[in-house]
């Protein structure tokens, strides 16, 4: 089994601050909609607000802690555990953002409260580690995807290549 850990402080001021922070903005959105003080502007306020109060607090979009193990998958997040076996999942799709160290992950199409996360991968110990693995259990899940085939011709011209370049001496 491996562990993946978010850092704490992150952790913190990722999620519990930015859920409490959109909870209360949510509601002087609703006061300000209510007093008719520029409701349009605060109408969408609103739905940002409530957007990112859900993802953090409700739908536990960002995991503290990732578990794999052999082919189960376990995210947790204030005390609540998303526990999948990968041969039982129908789809395992991930958004990949390599640069930022990001990924958006979906089980089975995601849903309002589960299924979907998003892990910011530079933030948990080995965090290479931990996007490369997931991206390696996608592929396992979906060998047959565009994005598999594009990775397997990618790796295949990068092997040439090396041994061309190792064959002329450089």
């Amino acid at each position: 089994m491996k562990r993946f850990e978010y850092d704490n402080t992150l952790y913190f001021m990722d999620v519990l601050v930015t859920g409490v922070v959109s909870l209360i903005v949510f509601l002087i959105a609703i006061s300000s909609i209510i007093a008719n003080w520029m409701p349009a502007l605060m109408g969408l306020v609103s739905i940002v607000a409530f957007y990112s109060f859900w993802n953090a607090l409700v739908a536990r979009v960002t995991p503290k802690e990732v578990d794999v193990t052999g082919d189960r998958l376990r995210l947790r997040s204030f005390k609540r555990t998303d526990d999948y076996s990968l041969t039982q999942l129908k789809s395992f799709k991930i958004r990949e953002f390599p640069t930022a160290g990001k990924m958006y992950l979906r089980m089975d199409g995601g849903g309002i409260l589960k299924g979907r996360y998003w892990l910011n991968t530079k933030n948990y110990n080995d965090g290479q580690e931990l996007f490369r693995l997931l991206l390696d259990l996608e592929y396992e899940k979906h060998p047959e995807s565009l994005k598999a085939r594009a990775r397997r011709v990618n790796t295949e011209y990068n092997a040439r290549a090396k041994k061309k370049k190792e064959a002329s001496g450089c």
